[in-house]
């Protein structure tokens, strides 16, 4: 029965995919951006080592499937450089693969096309964007610092964003003066058109291997994100903690029931009898998180999105992350492009065997109280 109904609900996506090429057209085949005049590419060099492309792009439409891929068309050809196709190797390495690889080549454009007046700014990522809070900090915000380095920001119309849901969505948009009636989510407007549709390359993913250039996130990227959330905010708070455990046990992430601390009760009743203090980082407002950790001497966590915020930091404060994989370094890498002081506790994680940065791990009292101290 259950295999009758997968064999029904693959005929009737087969079925959209054939009604939508119908409407909208076969795409093609690949366009390079210099050859077509209505096409404008300016480059944007933030340091001598890290330069970005900025298209604007007149007339053209833009498709995502909100996961894996998103493509920029033009005349029924896919854009080459602003459109990208994110795969999950066998290595388990995320890479940018070739243009033709994008499933638009498969299964065409199966959504209704909203016409969008105007100027749009795409602040499409992978899926991770969508209600990922590392991924928005590294992947989505930093496209408005591309942007604005060119454009001017008030002319935009719209902005095209992976979803604005999420608390930290909608307060980090509203602080970058994006107010609520510009954005516009990617939930709803998978497939658009636009007047001049306005693309950044990715601000981090530049050899196309994500999984290697998330270990090297550009040090602007934090001086900038710095800039915008603490340099007006630092003196609002003085009542923060110095000592803080990240406690994870209200997240409703997907990770959840693949990456936790078996004991975690008993690490976190330890780390209160030291002085610390456990916060639930979702109880917080965007800038209360940044402020939280400026002001924090020693963050102790799980390994997670909520270290992204280890970029407000100030110099030498110690982070001690708690992990299942000894090979997963992008935190450590962070701390380290922004001076700060690395440890971790590394276990081989329990029952998770499938992914490497998962895992059950079970810490040492004794392990912990020596690596806490500051």
């Amino acid at each position: 029965m259950l295999s009758l109904k997968k064999n029904i609900q693959k005929i009737f996506k087969s079925l959209g995919y054939f009604v939508f090429r119908i409407i909208y057209g076969e795409i093609k085949g690949v366009l390079n951006p210099i050859e077509d005049s209505e096409i404008e590419i300016q480059i944007v060099k933030k340091t001598d080592k890290f330069s970005y492309s900025l298209y604007k792009i007149k007339n053209a439409r833009l498709y995502t499937d909100r996961i894996k891929d998103t493509a920029i068309i033009k005349n029924n050809k896919i854009i080459e450089g602003p459109s990208f196709q994110f795969r999950t190797m066998q290595s388990e390495e995320v890479v940018n693969r070739d243009i033709k690889e994008n499933n638009i080549f498969k299964n065409g454009t199966p959504r209704i096309k909203k016409n969008i007046k105007g100027n749009v700014v795409s602040l499409l990522t992978g899926g991770g964007g969508n209600e990922n809070y590392w991924h928005w900090m590294f992947d989505v915000l930093p496209r408005i610092s591309i942007c604005e380095d060119k454009i001017n920001l008030s002319d935009i119309n719209f902005f095209l964003v992976p979803d604005n849901k999420k608390r930290f969505q909608r307060e980090s948009l509203e602080i970058l003066q994006i107010p609520k009636e510009k954005q516009i989510s990617s939930k709803e407007f998978r497939h658009i058109s636009s007047s001049n549709l306005y693309v950044t390359s990715h601000p981090v993913v530049l050899s196309n291997n994500a999984t290697k250039d998330i270990h090297n996130i550009p040090e602007w990227i934090s001086l900038w994100l710095r800039k915008k959330f603490l340099e007006n905010n630092i003196n609002s708070r003085k009542d923060l903690p110095k000592k803080i455990y990240l406690d994870r046990s209200d997240s409703k992430s997907k990770n959840k029931n693949l990456r936790s601390i078996i004991n975690e009760d008993e690490v976190k009743n330890y780390l209160i009898s030291k002085g610390f203090s456990a916060i639930k980082l979702t109880e917080l407002s965007f800038i209360d998180q940044a402020l939280t950790f400026y002001n924090a001497d020693i963050i102790v966590g799980l390994h997670g999105a909520g270290f992204a915020n280890i970029i407000f930091c100030k110099p030498n404060t110690k982070i001690l992350e708690l992990k299942a994989n000894p090979f997963d370094k992008v935190i450590k890498s962070l701390a380290n492009n922004n001076k700060l002081s690395h440890d971790s506790i590394s276990l081989k994680g329990e029952e998770i065997k499938n992914y490497n940065q998962y895992g059950h791990i079970k810490i040492s009292i004794d392990q912990l109280d020596k690596r806490i101290k500051i």
